[in-house]
């Protein structure tokens, strides 16, 4: 059980993560309704009591249709209220558990349709214990009607009044009041208290928090949840750019492949436009990946620094910078990338720093931006980050602890990759992603998460984010492609496999 306050978004991710475990929906549902009766029974004398439930047509209506079978089971006399008809109940696990009442006899089942309905409605009034189940987390604008005549129908109620999970009426965020909104003698948050319950603590009463059933795993493993705000379908009035322009700066005479899989992977992820700037040599080599990346020349047969002027000119033009894809270790080429790191720095521009990017900051003391960069090492080059003996890579504590220790000497996320990669925040925070098949080891599959990351990074979020759902994202595209090459997959097929995982969920 969650020890503190979490948004709406969070909740969502674990419920979407639980279900990708396993536990499903109508079990958190099962259990979710459970509880609600329990927590009713303990602090309520409730057989030959009336007990109203007014349930709306989502899941926290679903919760309170199934609390009402424990609370006939305990003896009191329950009528559960609809609100809408039930043609229109958007969640098919609230409409299983309707259709559950629908066969038994002792609980009354009715709905109300309208406001004039509501207002008819004499159980309210008469009942001696109600039950808000209309409308749960995510509430985000006024209540219409007949919710609202429901509200101000509770309200006026002398019956001592439970809400499940966040009194109707009350934004789960912000706290704030959206017309009206219940005033709860107990609210029953389900798994953790919304983080608005705080800010609307005359709205609450008295806040219970109880389990139902979502893995600790499911706050910790990257998964769907992860991914859900990445996958918002895009505004009618979106143009060219909104949606992430990156910029790959990378290649050299022996990679000429590295900085165009980041930037086909970008694409392939929903970028608009990609760039890439590469060394003279390599520039027609890049074009003839991909007519859809646009390439540009640094002027020279390596990065140099004579060229930092013109990559910080092309960097002002994109959302999010990529150092290092195939960049090669010449010595003018380090100067010139850590010179480029530090005034990117500067200017505050997000940034994935991987392969080559990565031996720039070696004993640089720089600092970086956990909110806005990101670092992806293998465990070699975790090694030179930090020092040569950092233990065994083979165990999990030790790479978690590693992860972290780098996030903390150059403050900013760290992405492990590996078997099961880390994600490691300065603040102490962790992931672990568990998608990917040894069938990745090919070359090049390192190249594609990054660009992945980049994309994501460029949508907005943070940082943390981002390389979650990027390695989630570049693991299970690897896996979808290792089911049809076995493994003979090569990182271009990884590539096309990414908007399948994103058409997955």
């Amino acid at each position: 059980m969650e020890s503190k306050p979490i948004t709406t978004d969070e909740m969502r991710s674990l419920e979407l993560n639980a279900k990708y475990l396993g536990v499903s929906h109508s079990l958190l549902m099962q259990i979710a309704g459970r509880e609600v009766a329990r927590v009713i029974t303990d602090n309520e004398e409730v057989e030959g009591k009336s007990i109203v439930i007014l349930s709306g047509l989502g899941g926290n209506g679903g919760d309170g249709i199934v609390a009402a079978r424990y609370l006939d089971e305990a003896g009191a006399k329950v009528k559960v209220f609809l609100l809408g008809h039930e043609k229109t109940i958007s969640n098919e696990d609230t409409l299983m558990n309707w259709n559950i009442l629908k066969n038994l006899k002792r609980i009354s089942i009715s709905t109300l349709k309208t406001e004039s309905d509501v207002n008819s409605c004499d159980a309210i009034e008469r009942a001696d214990i109600l039950v808000d189940g209309l409308m749960g987390f995510g509430l985000h604008s006024k209540l219409r009607e007949p919710l609202l005549s429901t509200v101000k129908m509770i309200n006026k109620s002398n019956a001592t009044k439970y809400s499940i999970d966040v009194p109707t009426g009350i934004d789960s965020d912000t706290g704030k009041v959206h017309g009206d909104a219940v005033k709860a003698d107990h609210t029953i948050s389900l798994h953790a208290t919304k983080i608005g319950i705080r800010k609307a603590e005359n709205n609450a009463g008295k806040v219970h928090v109880v389990t139902i059933g979502i893995p600790k795993e499911a706050s910790y493993t990257c998964g769907p949840g992860d991914l859900a705000f990445y996958s918002q379908p895009r505004s009618s009035t979106a143009k060219k750019g909104d949606s992430g322009r990156i910029l790959v700066i990378g290649g050299s005479d022996v990679y000429s492949g590295a900085p165009a899989l980041s930037g086909m992977a970008a694409l392939r992820t929903g970028s608009d436009l990609v760039s890439i700037l590469a060394p003279e040599p390599v520039v027609p080599t890049i074009r003839e990946y991909s007519p859809n990346l646009m390439v540009a020349s640094l002027g020279a047969k390596i990065f140099q620094p004579e060229a930092v002027d013109s990559a910080l000119e092309m960097s002002d033009r994109n959302d999010v910078v990529v150092i290092g894809p195939g960049l090669g270790t010449h010595p003018e080429t380090m100067v010139a990338a850590k010179t480029l790191i530090e005034k990117l720095i500067e200017i505050g521009k997000p940034m994935v720093i991987d392969a080559d990017g990565l031996k720039v900051l070696e004993k640089s003391g720089i600092k970086l931006n956990p909110e806005k960069i990101i670092l992806t090492p293998h465990w070699g080059e975790l090694k030179v980050l930090l020092y040569p003996d950092i233990g065994d890579p083979e165990k999990q504590y030790n790479r978690t602890k590693r992860a972290l220790d780098a996030a903390a000497q150059y403050n900013c996320v760290v992405l492990l990759k590996g078997s099961v990669d880390v994600i490691a925040h300065p603040n102490g925070s962790t992931k672990l992603n568990r998608t990917g098949t040894p069938a990745m080891t090919v070359g090049g599959t390192g190249d594609v998460l990054t660009g992945i990351i980049a994309s994501l990074l460029s949508r907005g979020g943070s940082a943390f984010q981002a390389a979650a759902a990027g390695a989630f994202v570049s693991g299970l595209a690897g896996e979808l492609a290792a089911s049809e090459k076995g493994d003979h997959l090569v990182a271009t097929d990884c590539i096309e496999k990414i908007p399948d995982v994103f058409n997955k969920f």
